[in-house]
């Protein structure tokens, strides 16, 4: 407890300052800007450890602590416009990242390398009550995952576990009565990649590539008892380089989503049944032997997840199991590899309105090899988690 004490006290210093420099750079004054910002921040962080087997055979085993830390400064300005800055850090033992970056686009296909420091928010938002509509312009987090105690995502999810991942351009929602919104989402990519995770061989050196699209229709209301409907399309222009990224030739990359939970009160007491499910196909796919998944012929473009969760087992305590298969053409997720198949169990315990344990096992099979390859991939992974808001 007394590291929690020590930790919200050094990041209410770091937001303090965090928001005197906003408040200087947007020219606030530093009165007004004292008794306005709101400052705010999250930790999470534990013990990972996995073991991977390759192909061969050989097995890997990596164990280590770590962790991530972020620090929030926002303020409304005027009634209808609201501006937000966040520093996000992920940071561990055998960390190879160092320092503060800030740049267009993430140090991996998943994000930031541990060791590294940057802004995954800076935006400005516009709402007005009176209107349909809102925007977001900047630097901002999209999170379209299905319901669950493990709330994974096929597309559009950033920064799950302690991953830092963002999205740079314009965000606009529409309210569509009754009970339903519409996303727009303008992503720009760095020639180097987006700041969003994405997977190889997606490639944005083409100056074609430079912007991408999302739309979406999200159910805003219950309809009996489904409690998330939600369908969406991606559109990446000539970002796929589906016969390596040796080669020249880049085609559009196109992935279609749809996710679906239901909620169901089992007991009086409040136990609580959430099954979902998430499918998601893309038309476009690199080879197979791009991929490393087969020796011909394109690589598979199905993904899937079945999601089951069992909300207050007893008073805060959760368990989430979740089934899935990804198909290696499947190139837009931070939470789900290509050319697996994932198995996991998720418990979480709640035990205050901030603060939450969690403990998983993951289990990833490769799907499709090469008929030359020795064997199939496996990793195992486990972690224990605390993970709080402050």
């Amino acid at each position: 407890m007394a590291g929690i004490f020590i930790i919200k006290n050094m990041s209410a210093w770091a937001g303090r300052l965090l928001g005197g420099v906003i408040a200087t750079a947007i020219g606030v004054p530093a009165a007004t800007a004292e008794e306005t910002w709101t400052l705010s921040g999250d930790l999470r962080g534990g013990y990972f450890a996995s073991e991977s087997k390759a192909r061969n055979g050989t097995v890997t085993e990596v164990d280590a602590l770590r962790g991530r830390l972020r620090l929030a400064a926002e303020r409304d300005i005027g009634a209808d416009f609201h501006f937000r800055a966040r520093l996000a850090g992920r940071y561990g033992q055998h960390q190879t990242g160092h320092g503060f970056h800030l740049h267009g686009y993430a140090s991996t296909s998943t994000g930031m390398e541990l060791g590294e420091t940057t802004l995954d928010e800076f935006y400005l938002d516009y709402a007005d009550e009176s209107r349909p509509w809102s925007l977001r312009v900047g630097r901002f987090q999209n999170q379209f995952a299905l319901e669950g105690v493990a709330s994974k995502g096929l597309d559009r999810n950033d920064s799950p576990n302690i991953d830092v991942t963002w999205t740079d351009g314009i965000h606009y929602r529409y309210r569509i009565q009754p009970g339903w919104r519409a996303h727009v989402v303008l992503q720009h990519n760095h020639r180097n990649g987006p700041g969003a995770a994405v997977r190889a061989p997606l490639d944005f050196s083409d100056n074609g590539s430079r912007v991408a699209v999302f739309s979406g229709l999200e159910a805003t209301e219950s309809l009996g008892p489904i409690v998330q409907r939600m369908i969406g399309v991606t559109w990446m222009p000539e970002a796929l380089a589906s016969d390596g990224t040796a080669f020249s030739r880049r085609e559009d990359y196109i992935t279609l989503v749809g996710r679906m939970a239901a909620s169901w009160t089992l007991t009086d007491d409040g136990l609580r049944l959430v099954p979902g499910f998430e499918i998601g196909y893309a038309p476009n796919r690199p080879r197979a032997t791009v991929t490393g998944s087969g020796d011909a012929g394109d690589a598979g473009g199905l993904a899937w997840q079945a999601a089951v969760s069992f909300y207050d087992i007893a008073p805060g305590h959760n368990l989430g199991l979740v089934y899935a298969r990804i198909d290696a053409g499947w190139l837009l997720s931070g939470d789900f590899r290509g050319n697996d198949e994932l198995s996991e169990v998720r418990y979480q315990w709640r035990f205050s309105p901030q603060w939450s344990f969690e403990a998983r096992y993951r289990l990833r099979e490769e799907i499709d090899v090469p008929a030359a390859a020795p064997g199939r991939r496996e990793d195992r992974d486990f972690y224990l988690r605390i993970s709080g808001r402050f």
